[in-house]
């Protein structure tokens, strides 16, 4: 009897206000998002990076489409193991919303700007590590723990040759 291997989940945090964003979409654009970020800490997707367009600076943000009619946006940064790129240490949720008027981007590019003036010393928004350091779930090091990790990298998640852009 085999078992299906398991990859240890990239960590989740959300900016407060987007998570009111979830709950103010309509509920078929909200079940998706959730699926989408099921995915994102999985490493199954990965959207296009985003850049910066006028005063408008999402560099290093990325964008999932959410429904058929593209009307929707998912905006999220991904925190990467610092010497080790291509490991996934976790997921920052910025805003979702309507892509209509550019509010989203709008939405994200502030909360970004109040994110920037918050970062602290391990390059991570405080928020994001309050929730790394209160998570009742095993951390990427917990679930790892019997796979030896190279020296000064912590176990986390690799982005498998599945993870595609939608």
């Amino acid at each position: 009897m085999t078992t299906p291997t398991t990859r240890p989940l990239a960590g989740f945090s959300a900016h407060p206000e987007a998570l009111d964003d979830l709950l103010s979409v309509p509920q078929h654009v909200r079940m998706l998002a959730l699926g989408y970020l099921g995915r994102l800490v999985r490493a199954e997707v990965r959207g296009p990076l985003l850049e910066e367009q006028g005063e408008r600076d999402l560099r290093g943000a990325r964008k999932l489409y959410l429904d058929d009619a593209l009307d929707y946006r998912l905006v999220y940064v991904e925190h990467r193991v610092p010497h080790n790129p291509r490991h996934l240490q976790g997921i920052h949720l910025v805003a979702v919303g309507e892509r209509r008027g550019v509010a989203v981007y709008e939405t994200a590019a502030r909360r970004l700007r109040q994110a920037a003036s918050q970062e602290v010393r391990r390059g991570m928004p405080a928020r994001f590590q309050a929730a790394l350091a209160s998570s009742t779930r095993p951390s990427p090091a917990q679930s790892a723990a019997s796979a030896p990790a190279p020296a000064g990298v912590s176990p986390a998640v690799v982005l498998s040759p599945a993870a595609r852009r939608r």
